[in-house]
């Protein structure tokens, strides 16, 4: 009996990296729903709450870009401070502000609610992905990244339908209320069974903690003087644009241009956008891994390459007349920038030390944030004019742009930041031999 009892045992610790992964999944699920539900039931909001278009897009903005103040700063706290104990925070709080915000009478009320949510779901990310990356080694990384990414992407499918679906026979608020009361139950499950683990743990050679860990001013400093880390973010915050405008607009979209119902258009509009995305991660996570576990460099070849795949979809929603082109239009996008992004951290993390991780997300989070809220906001803003199709097929060109800047910093900032990198790992092998034979003696 004790002999089955430590199997079971040891095969649980030898496995805990993937429940990481699975309590992970479920709390990227509700990070992503929470934050885009209102788009689903925006109709019936729009109506209590007398919104413009400009106001609903602002929504969006509001919370993207108070994300992005406070990424950069949470991410430096998940370097310095307990992972589990900041994740644990951030889902309890970001859940109670959910359910805050069914109980909004104002438009005024409405926006508090979205810079709350800022703040509180500013913490996840950076020290999520940090955590994931302290459990996982080189070779896993980029399948545990798809996990996580697949959780974010099934949120608003399944969110989205269920939220249409309540909002029609029930009302808007009690779908605010469902989704926090379930984050706030998730969140006592991370406390009971996440775990922290040693910075660095898994690397492929051992690491030495530095006795002084570096400011945020010296990070930031160490960030911007890594060429292809710059490019690669710049990118992914031009993907944002495109990513967020549709997050925010295509269910209200569909509504309007093509008169489906609520529960339609917000599982159709959420499904178009993450069906692909979740098929596009997993697949990209397994090639990425294939790629790249030797290689490291060829994970940034695929993201350029994928990427450039990208660029024609934009234009065909910007031509399409019928309800199938369009969203064989969206679709395609979102599976090509999928397969190509989800190279992004698992490339990060060969460039940046261990100690340094959650700061470089919350960089890019932060990044991103601000790129994906003027997307939103634009698309809101020429929503009566241009319209939305002619806004994002504009995107092609940001997305050519990308590529070509991909490409360009494969083969002139790559090489030299990789072997920087290796330098760093250098080093901190010798000063952890240093260490240990002066301890020794």
């Amino acid at each position: 009996m004790k002999t089955l009892q430590n199997q079971q045992t040891s095969f649980f610790e030898r496995e805990y990296k993937w429940v990481v992964v699975a309590l992970l999944f479920v709390s990227g699920f509700l990070n992503l729903e929470d934050r885009v539900v209102i788009f689903s039931i925006m109709p019936l909001m729009r109506r209590d709450l007398h919104l413009t278009d400009v106001e609903t897009g602002a929504l969006m903005t509001a919370f993207l870009w108070v994300y992005a103040i406070f990424s950069p700063f949470s991410g430096f706290f998940g370097d310095r401070l307990s992972r589990r104990r900041i994740l644990i925070f951030s889902v309890c709080a970001w859940s109670i502000v959910t359910i805050l915000a069914g109980w909004v009478t104002t438009a005024h009320q409405l926006f508090v609610t979205r810079f709350l949510l800022g703040f509180t779901e500013s913490f996840y990310l950076p020290a999520s992905l940090a955590l994931m990356a302290d459990w996982h080694t080189r070779a896993t990384r980029g399948k545990a990244y798809a996990v996580l990414t697949l959780g974010a992407n099934l949120g608003p499918i399944l969110g989205g339908a269920f939220a249409g679906f309540v909002g029609e026979h029930f009302g808007w608020r009690y779908v605010l209320y469902v989704l926090g009361g379930i984050g706030v139950i998730h969140s006592a499950i991370l406390y009971g069974w996440l775990r922290d683990a040693p910075v660095g743990a898994v690397e492929s050679e051992p690491r030495a903690r530095p006795a002084q860990k570096p400011s945020f001013l010296a990070v930031l400093r160490t960030l911007a003087c890594t060429p292809s880390l710059l490019c690669i973010g710049l990118v992914s915050g031009i993907t944002a644009v495109a990513s967020w405008m549709m997050n925010t607009w295509l269910p209200v979209y569909l509504y309007d241009r093509f008169h489906t119902s609520l529960t339609q258009s917000a599982f159709v509009g959420n499904a178009v956008l993450m069906v692909p995305a979740m098929i596009g991660v997993t697949l990209g996570g397994v090639l990425s891994d294939a790629v790249g576990q030797r290689q490291p460099k060829y994970r940034y070849l695929l993201f350029a390459g994928f990427l450039t795949v990208a660029i024609p979809w934009p234009l065909l929603f910007w031509w399409a007349q019928s309800f199938a082109v369009v969203l064989v239009a969206v679709a395609s996008f979102m599976l090509c920038r999928s397969l190509g992004e989800c190279n992004w951290y698992p490339v990060m993390y060969e460039i940046v030390s261990p100690e340094m991780r959650a700061t470089a997300g919350g960089v890019s989070n932060s990044f991103n944030c601000l790129m994906g809220g003027l997307g939103a906001l634009l698309a809101g803003y020429y929503k009566s004019t241009l319209g939305l199709q002619a806004v994002f097929g504009l995107v092609s060109i940001l997305i050519a742009i990308g590529a070509a800047t991909l490409f360009t910093a494969y083969h002139v900032f790559l090489p030299r930041d990789l072997e920087r990198a290796q330098k760093r790992r250098q080093e901190a092998i010798a000063s952890s031999v240093s260490t240990a034979v002066g301890i020794a003696h």
